[in-house]
């Protein structure tokens, strides 16, 4: 799933760049990419898989936990239904990480990344911009997939069952995923950044997700084992440690060696 920007999209917005700031620059080079991202026929496709596979998952998962009405059933399914909160909201994500991995070896073969190279753009706008642009469009489906989850669970069971998910974890859980996510994707951008073609960067893909979901196995860990409160610190470190990838991923990368090889 490629989403890069082409030569005429970018160059129309090459003046754009010169009088734009950092931030503005981005969020140009993010939109872009999103509005492609959203226009593939494969993402649409896989969105709508999800969501059929979580309406069923549901019922056969957590329906007789949910037409319980005893302490131990109200303990069981609230863990329950934080861990496939979760997992609903990540597994919309996972695309994101195939979509970066060619932001910039995709660029490259075809011709498109020295268009953008040329604009005034810094190193911090491109990257960030092709980090946004790869990773929002998959949060728009999870939070999709969230409105569904939670409105199935209401329709099939009743609304007041919604209430046996601590609201303080309910938040955490949300928060985790923007923070994986834009982790997953930001690695992504940078080996992508690095590697000459397309095929390389898409082979790091599958180790990125293993060790993504990994993650997300030791935050759920946390909150079994140390509390919530070890939870919100994990997701604190994600997030600075997001920043600091991409700014790391910007600072280091040798943009004049790219327009060199094109």
């Amino acid at each position: 799933m490629n989403t890069e920007m082409t030569p005429n999209a970018v160059a129309s917005t090459s003046l754009s760049f010169k009088s734009g700031n950092t931030m503005r620059v981005m969020w140009l080079i993010a939109w872009r990419q999103m509005v492609e991202a959203m226009r593939t026929r494969s993402t649409l496709i896989m969105g709508g898989f999800f969501l059929l596979f979580q309406t069923g998952l549901v019922p056969f998962s957590l329906g007789g936990l949910l037409r319980g009405h005893t302490q131990q059933d109200m303990m069981v399914a609230s863990t329950l239904i934080a861990f496939f909160l979760l997992w609903v909201c990540m597994l919309p994500c996972t695309p994101a990480i195939g979509i970066a991995a060619g932001v910039f070896a995709g660029d490259k073969e075809r011709g498109c990344l020295v268009p953008l190279l040329v604009t005034p753009a810094s190193n911090l706008a491109i990257f960030g911009g092709k980090v946004l642009g790869a990773v929002l469009p998959t949060l728009f489906y999870a939070l999709i997939g969230v409105l569904w989850y939670f409105g199935e669970i209401a329709l099939l069971y009743g609304a007041d069952k919604l209430s046996w998910l601590p609201i303080s974890l309910a938040v955490l859980v949300l928060l985790s995923v923007p923070a994986m996510a834009l982790l997953g994707v930001a690695v992504a951008c940078m080996i992508s950044s690095r590697v000459s073609t397309f095929q390389s960067a898409q082979n790091y893909s599958s180790l990125i997700l293993f060790v993504l979901w990994i993650g997300l196995a030791v935050l759920v860990f946390l909150v079994g084992s140390l509390g919530i409160w070890a939870l919100a610190s994990a997701i604190a470190i994600i997030y600075i440690l997001d920043v600091g990838l991409i700014v790391l991923a910007a600072v280091t990368w040798r943009r004049e060696e790219v327009m060199a090889k094109q």
